[in-house]
């Protein structure tokens, strides 16, 4: 049958075509037949991929694979249009998109909307453009190629950049790993190999292996003789070409090659006799390594004894051109020519001479434009332009000449002319960019940068960001000279964001926040780029200045030695010459500290002996004071103040404040009686001595008196903030809150200043007095008198505002105080805060959206993505708003659940087993600012056959010990099928439930539960109150019926109170622990009661977004009153030893994969220890027991359940996972198997979950399997 037969037949047959793979399809044949179709179009064999083609539709016409191939050999054969029917129609029918599909449309592509830009890329490599060409192939093929004709194309435009040759080889492996003896693979990586190195053996023996064969012998033959002719002169090469003509033993070309190098070698023995000779040789390899001033004295003392030799001029050539000495270069060029014999070389000579003369004019013109000697520069382009070296070189530096000479459109156009033939060009680029700048206009940048291609940003990018951070900081200059600091600051954050290594930007930044008194943050500033930069010296040197403008000398100095030797200009070295002269002037300091006290005393009493100005002593007297040597500083400030009064009030200010904390009444009170502040008095001089009089008057009066004392200090300083501020905080310290009020008016009435701090005081005693709207008109004041540089004061005022009484007015108020600072981020989040406070919940999904300055809605799937991932880089308050929109999320959303349980379990010792089967049900949905949920669990359970012809089995159900061979039935397997039903609420501290146990149960019961847990600082803690049913075994968990009687017992409930306490923080460490009481009754069950008390600690060995391993340890232990583990009658069916400790050492490994999947593997070893006390076979009934007793001779039977102590290894393992299959599908699994020396259980469950809202963002790990209710 014909290939076009085969073909039409497909069409017909495949009407739609899907991924599934056939299971009666040999699929060995099917990857065969592929790979010999992709064998034949590397190949070009246009009949092996008919003939495997043909075969594959006949045995897997649908599989996509051989549709993908179909559309292959259209498009090979011209027939565009079948091609793309093909590819639309299993484009189409397909949801994922298989990788042949994705090379298909490559294909598509070729002959539509990429063919321009394929030719372009050709024409660029064939004009030796290889880099753009290669730029053009990366942003065309990203994840595939159209064919492996492209990629090797691709690969071998890669192979001309020497520094790509390992990407290379490597690109060249990866193929021949898959496509094994393929010409067009090995050749190409032959010549790859010859290229690094001329003797590879590989390489070598691919030319072997392909030089026989009639397709590639010409080409082969070409790449052996170039690395022929590129190895070295020696008799090792002599070797390799008896290696060649083993394959081409008539070859002229090689004959005459060999011929040749016979001749160069003896002719290369006899110069390696001349010692000239051997200079040369020398300086040529340091030429090669481009050491150019050591080869320079080698080649030109080479040239003395080898005056006419051709090769040394030319090697001087060569490195007076690398040097920039175009002159020279051309000189040893041009004297080359007359000593070489050579034609071809004469001319490369010429060209090079011609080269050196072309680049020496192009330097010349540059340095007539410098000089703005524009005719010579414009003669100097004309002589390079008639050489046709470089003509997008010589039209640059005309550019260059027309910018130089004011005429900026020209020179704009001419950069555009270079760049229309070299989109790249550097030189133009910047051009273009400088032009732009003179605009002074950040805007004109911008534009400028936007209009450029990705790639030319990418390349101008560095240059751009220095010019646009300059114009940047001017503009902030000039906000700070006109008093606008907070633009000026929001400007130069701008300009740090977008260039981050510009120093100056950090300076001017630094300075504004010192400033304003803001030290520590600018210091901050610069630590942290400097953690990120610590070498950059620039960055180094303006800290080393700013550091300097706050006296820190030694810290400066302390920067500067990051900075390399090297890279010390003259400014770094002259600044720390600076450093260490002001350092030894304050070298009274160094001693200053309790340790060396006494060397302290001895330098501080040698500076004060010496002739000291009386500021001079004040500045010493802090030393004194420094070293605790209080009483003589107190004394020297006091000598500097008698001797010249004159002195600044910070120094009057500073003796007051000693003589305050040497606590000296008298002297303190003489100094306030008698000294006041000059007139001329600063407005912070005024502050500091009133804040420094409160100070004195709140330590010694108290009362009225205190009150009498600051009224004559605010009649003396009456538009004081800080004199209003302690009058009111007096009068609210003795609740009097209507005086403070009263204060506080007057001071408004007089339009006297008043401290924002102290208005917050106010509006808190109007809110205790129940005046809530003046509590918000105070409040409206403060945050009126506030502006965005005053962060924490806004902050105090935002928190303020979660005490007020009324939703309205904290949002309103809060509102204000984010609209003064709308940049504020961590505002907006404690105004979010505020909101969330008052339960305004939309409000506050704003705030929180607002500190992330995100404009997306909540619903944007590419915003969740963004939230869900948490940085422990970002800010607080960044990290605390994300993680609240997820919570807001998580509290809004719906859910139903369903899923398969299958679990059971053995015991080795007596062969019980028991299995259960459930379909857990479950929705959770919004109510009441929490969330409700309902848990429907449809149960089947099962346990082993007991049959009572068996002494050992039949005597331990029930009351069987008493009829054993002679009850009424001969076997039971007990199993019971119900259904159990829960509902409940639950918000962040509260879950309340009740329910029932499955229902058709022999035993069914009310269950419920009440759980609180909160948390105290660092530690959290809930406690649980609950009754729940005990689900180790049927009779446990269902009831068994008597065998003898036929009554009914089990049905054990636990009901009991159990606290937790743990402490995890998020970081590598965290601990829990478990204390709980338990009652347990079941019907004709024998009473019993439990305590337990657990702990352990863990460890996150890697704790990270996208995987976390944790090792743990626990330490277990619990005791029963009584051991009802059996089945007779009495007896519970749980296991309840009578002491139990146990000690586990856990591992647990959670990681994703990708944003939709989640999986964690767990497993864990334990050492126990059990003790187990002997009970009688029916401990709640002596009549039983007692008619069992008379029966033992009879049955043999012992009633009486042996003690036991023990001690045993257990290990464990687990897994789980979750799949989010769309953002409202979910799918799961748990596996968990334990075993232990006579229990071996074993759990498994699937489940699928619909969630109502979208669930975007990443996954948190672990998954969340269903939790049936009868284990809540």
């Amino acid at each position: 049958m014909s290939l076009k037969w085969a073909v039409v037949c497909t069409l017909a047959v495949s009407a739609s075509v899907h991924a599934k793979t056939n299971n009666d399809i040999d699929t060995r044949s099917v990857e065969w037949l592929l790979s010999q179709i992709n064998i034949g179009e590397v190949q070009e064999n246009k009949d092996l991929v008919a003939d495997s083609l043909q075969k594959l539709l006949a045995i897997a016409p649908n599989r996509i694979e051989s549709q993908c191939a179909l559309a292959r050999y259209e498009f090979a054969n011209g027939k565009a249009g079948e091609a793309n029917q093909i590819l639309r129609r299993i484009d189409n029918s397909n949801t994922q998109v298989h990788p042949c599909i994705e090379q298909l449309r490559l294909v598509a592509r070729l002959e539509n909307e990429d063919k321009a830009d394929i030719q372009q890329a050709k024409l660029l490599a064939r004009a030796g453009r290889f880099e753009q060409a290669r730029l053009i192939y990366n942003s065309l093929f990203k994840n595939a190629y159209p064919s492996l004709a492209f990629e090797l194309e691709h690969l071998s435009w890669y192979a001309q950049d020497q520094s790509q040759w390992q990407n290379v080889k490597k690109g060249y492996e990866r193929l021949l790993r898959t496509y094994e003896s393929i010409g067009a693979i090995d050749i190409p990586y032959a010549r790859h190999l010859l290229r690094s190195n001329p003797t590879d053996d590989t390489a070598l023996s691919l030319l072997s292996k392909y030089g026989a064969t009639s397709r590639y012998s010409n080409e082969v033959e070409a790449i052996w003789l170039g690395a022929l002719s590129n190895m070295q002169l020696n008799s090792a090469t002599d070797k390799q070409f008896q290696r060649y003509f083993t394959v081409y033993p008539f070859s002229s070309k090689g004959e005459l090659q060999y011929q040749d190098f016979k001749k160069d070698l003896k002719a290369r023995q006899k110069l390696l006799a001349n010692p000239h000779y051997q200079l040369w040789v020398k300086g040529e390899a340091l030429l090669e390594k481009n050491k150019l001033a050591a080869a320079e004295p080698i080649l030109l003392e080479a040239l003395k004894g080898r005056p006419k030799d051709g090769a040394i001029m030319r090697s001087l050539g060569i490195l007076y051109l690398r040097m920039g000495e175009n002159q020279k270069s051309y000189n040893y060029f041009t004297r080359a020519q007359s000593n070489t014999a050579d034609f071809a070389e004469r001319e490369t000579l010429k060209a090079l001479a011609t080269t050196a003369k072309f680049w020496l004019y192009i330097r010349q013109a540059k340095e007539a434009i410098n000089e703005r000697e524009f005719k010579t520069a414009k003669l100097k382009l004309d002589l390079a332009k008639t050489l046709e070296q470089d003509p997008a070189t010589v039209l640059y530096n005309r550019g260059l000449l027309q910018f130089a000479q004011g005429n900026y459109s020209q020179a704009a156009t001419i950069y555009q002319t270079v760049l229309k033939g070299d989109p790249l060009n550097n030189g133009a680029l910047t051009g273009l960019l400088e032009i732009a700048e003179l605009d002074n206009s950040e805007q004109s940048l911008i534009n400028f940068y936007n209009a450029l291609s990705d790639t030319q940003k990418a390349q101008l990018k560095p240059v751009y960001v220095a010019s646009l951070s300059s114009l940047l900081r001017e503009k902030a200059r000039q906000y700070t000279d006109s008093g606008e600091v907070g633009l000026a600051e929001q400007t130069l954050r701008e300009a740090i964001e977008l260039a981050p290594e510009q120093p100056w930007l950090y300076y001017d930044l630094a300075f504004i926040y010192q400033q304003n008194g803001l030290t520590q943050k600018a210091k901050t500033l610069f630590n942290n780029v400097l953690w990120q930069f610590p070498l950059n010296p620039q960055l180094r040197y303006s800290h080393a200045l700013f550091l300097r403008s706050i006296d820190d000398y030694q810290g400066a100095l302390n920067t500067l030695e990051y900075v390399p030797v090297n890279e010390r200009n003259d400014d770094i070295i002259t600044l720390e010459q600076q450093l260490r002269l002001n350092e030894s002037l304050r070298q009274s300091e160094r001693h200053l500290n309790s340790k060396n006290r006494t060397t302290a005393i001895f330098h501080l009493s040698n500076l004060e002996a010496q002739n000291l100005t009386p500021v001079m002593k004040a500045e010493l007297s802090r030393s004194w004071y420094q070293i605790d040597e209080k009483k003589h500083a107190i004394k020297l400030i006091n000598d500097a103040l008698n001797t010249e009064p004159s002195l600044s009030p910070y120094w009057h200010m500073l003796y007051g404040e000693w003589l305050l904390e040497q606590n000296e009444r008298p002297s303190v009170e003489q100094w306030f009686t008698n000294y006041s502040l000059p007139s001329n008095a600063s407005t912070g001089e005024i502050e500091q001595y009133v804040n420094l009089y409160t100070t004195y008057i709140n330590e010694y009066y108290e009362g009225g008196e205190l009150l009498a004392k600051l009224n004559q200090l605010d009649q003396k300083y009456p538009s004081t903030p800080a004199t209003t501020t302690a009058l009111i905080n007096a009068n609210l310290t003795l609740e009097q809150r209507e005086s403070a009020i009263i204060v506080y008016q007057q001071k408004l009435k007089n339009n006297q200043p008043i401290d924002p701090q102290a208005m917050l005081a106010i509006a808190k005693a109007h809110r205790e007095l129940g005046n809530d709207f003046q509590a918000k008109e105070v409040t409206e004041r403060a945050i009126a008198q506030t502006d965005d540089q005053q962060a924490y004061l806004q902050r105090q005022i935002m928190a303020s505002l979660n005490d007020f009484n009324y939703a309205g007015d904290a949002l309103a108020l809060a509102n204000q105080l984010i609209a003064k600072s709308p940049n504020d981020k961590e505002l907006s989040y404690l105004g979010a805060e505020v909101a969330r406070n008052f339960n305004e919940q939309d409000q506050a999904k704003q705030w929180y959206l607002k500190t992330l300055s995100s404009e997306q809605g909540l619903n944007d799937e590419s915003f969740y993505k963004q939230i869900a991932r948490i940085d422990e880089n970002d800010a607080w308050y960044i990290n605390g708003a994300k993680r609240e929109l997820i919570n807001e999320q998580s509290k809004n959303q719906a859910y139903i659940a369903i899923g398969v349980n299958f679990s059971g379990q053995t015991s080795t010792e007596s062969e019980a087993t028991l299995g259960a089967g459930l379909v857990p049900i479950e929705a959770y949905f919004p109510l009441w600012q929490g969330q409700g949920f309902i848990k429907i669990d449809p149960t089947s359970i099962s346990a082993q056959t007991t049959r009572f012809d068996e002494q050992f089995a039949g005597s331990r159900y029930g009351q069987g010990a008493l009829c054993i061979f002679t009850c009424g039935i001969d076997e039971v397997s007990p199993e019971q099928d119900g259904v159990d039903i829960g509902i409940g609420w639950q918000n962040e501290n509260w879950r309340v439930d009740v329910g029932t146990t499955p229902l058709g149960f022999l035993i069914e019961d009310i269950v419920w539960g009440v759980n609180y847990a909160n948390s105290i600082g660092d530690f959290g803690y809930s406690l649980e109150l609950e009754k729940r049913p005990v689900t180790s075994s049927v009779l446990s968990y269902a009831g068994l019926e008597d065998v003898n009687t036929g009554e009914i017992w089990g049905g054990v409930r636990s009901t009991g109170l159990t606290a937790n306490l743990s402490h995890d923080l998020g970081g590598d460490w965290g601990f829990w622990s478990s204390a709980d009481f338990t009652l347990y009754k079941g019907q004709n069950v024998k009473d019993n009661q439990r305590y337990r008390v657990m702990g352990g600690s863990y460890y996150r060995v890697i704790s990270n977004q996208e995987r976390e391993f944790t090792v743990g340890a626990s330490l277990l232990h619990w005791a029963y009153q009584y051991n009802l583990s059996e089945e007779t009658w009495g007896h519970g069916g749980y296991y309840s030893p009578q002491n139990y400790v146990g000690l586990s050492l856990p591992l647990s490994y959670d990681a994703r994969w990708g944003d939709d999947f989640v999986y964690r593997l767990k497993t864990g070893i334990s050492y126990s220890q059990t003790k187990t006390q002997a009970i009688d076979f029916y401990p709640n009934d002596t009549d039983l027991q007692l008619q069992a007793y008379d029966r033992e001779l009879i049955t043999g039977v012992d009633p009486v359940f042996a003690g036991d102590d023990s001690a045993g290894v257990s290990y464990n393992l687990e897994g789980s996972f979750e799949y989010r299959i769309t953002p409202h599908w979910f799918f799961g699994g748990y596996l968990a198997i334990d075993r232990a020396d006579f229990y071996e259980p074993n759990f498994g469950q699937l489940y699928i979950r619909y969630y109502f809202n979208p669930v975007y963002g990443t996954l948190e790990f672990p998954g969340t399997p269903i939790v049936p209710y009868a284990d809540f």
